[in-house]
This record gives structure tokens, C-alpha cells and sequence, in this order.
């Protein structure tokens, strides 16, 4: 499978197209090249229910498209063919631009890398995502905070990764009963945060 750098690095020769195949607009949207994707000749339960999504809108009209034509025995290229015809032919291109748009009118939150550029985070050499690394040092910070501001978030002079997420899982237990995927192994990501943050931050703090 490629890595995120080469990945990332293959998003910007996509942008230079201004239609996209369906299948290659999935794997994309899953990040997957889409040459990687047709090697393993699999589907899973979301890319299926992505592509009943880009379907529907294509049936709807909320999305434009080009037929990428049949070569007929007169060496003419017939178009035209009904929508559905073009799919299961793969005979479809979706236009980008309406793509984009599309993405931008769904009532939930997803923008993918494909077609949304800002989307693209930077990767470290060591192959991490910059935003995660962000988001790691955030908590580094704040569990540092917590320890100042009481002795139980305390282990010896540093914060208790263990304290600090048994907190925050209780919070979370308290304020948002209905969402609290994830936080149970919160502490897990304070030791993460702290083994990679913590000696930076605790010398700064010592001058």
C-alpha cells in the first residue's frame, strides 16, 4: 500500500483532472489509491454505501457528469446513453467541481483529501501526521496544566496519565452519556502525549 507521503504526493496530479470515475472517486475518497484498490478486488460495507451515495445523487441530478462515449463499428463516438446505462458500463466520469459542491451540502462534516485541499495535512518525516502531533502536544500541555492545578493529577513531580484520564472519562460519563467512544482509554493517549512531549515541556519549565 502506498505510504501517506507518496499518497498525498499523488493527490496533486488528480487535481489536474476535471472528472473522476466513480471507482476512482471511492477508493480516493477511502484513501486508497485506486490502482492499489483494484488489485485487491474487494468492497467493503462503506465504500458500498458511498457508492449507492454518489448513485443516488447522479440518478437526482445533483451531480454533473460526462459520457465518456462508445466507440461504434464507423469509428464514431456515440454518447448519450441513460445515466445508469453509463455506470454499469463504466462508461461515467463525475465532474469534479459538482462533486465538490455535493461534499460541501451533505449535513455531515467529511471533506475529502481528493478534493479538498486544505484537507491535506503535512507528514513528518517519521511518517506522522502534523495535525495528530498537534493534537498530542495539546494534551502534553494540558495534562501539565492539571497537574499544577492539583496534587491528584500528580505522580511524584510529574502528571498521572492514569488520574487524568480516569477524570476525563468521568466527565465525559457525566456531561455527554451518549458519546463516550474512545475515552476509556484515554490515559493511553496522555502516556503517549506525555512520553513524547513531557521532557520538552518539564525543561522549559525548569529554567
Amino acid at each position: 500500500m502506498p505510504t501517506p507521503t507518496s499518497s498525498n504526493h499523488c493527490l496533486r496530479y488528480w487535481d489536474l483532472a476535471d472528472h473522476i470515475r466513480i471507482d476512482d472517486a471511492i477508493a480516493l475518497w477511502c484513501g486508497v489509491e485506486p490502482a492499489e484498490l483494484a488489485k485487491l478486488n474487494f468492497e467493503t460495507q462503506c465504500m458500498s454505501a458511498k457508492r449507492a451515495a454518489l448513485v443516488t445523487a447522479l440518478r437526482d441530478g445533483r451531480l454533473g457528469y460526462e459520457d465518456l462515449g462508445l466507440l461504434t463499428g464507423q469509428g464514431k463516438v456515440f454518447r448519450g446513453a441513460p445515466v445508469d446505462e453509463l455506470i454499469e458500463k463504466g462508461r461515467l466520469a463525475i465532474n469534479k467541481a459538482s462533486l465538490r459542491r455535493w461534499f460541501e451540502q451533505l449535513p455531515f462534516d467529511d471533506r475529502p483529501a481528493f478534493l479538498f485541499e486544505e484537507e491535506r495535512q503535512p507528514v513528518l518525516p517519521d511518517g506522522s501526521d502534523v495535525a495528530e502531533m498537534t493534537g498530542l502536544k495539546a494534551i502534553a500541555l494540558m495534562a501539565h496544566l492539571l497537574a499544577s492545578s492539583s496534587a491528584k493529577y500528580k505522580a511524584g513531580e510529574r502528571p498521572n496519565a492514569e488520574a487524568i484520564g480516569r477524570a476525563v472519562n468521568e466527565a465525559a460519563q457525566a456531561l455527554m452519556p451518549n458519546d463516550t467512544r474512545g475515552l476509556q482509554a484515554f490515559n493511553k493517549k496522555v502516556g503517549e502525549a506525555l512520553r513524547l512531549f513531557g521532557p520538552e515541556i518539564t525543561i522549559h519549565r525548569s529554567r
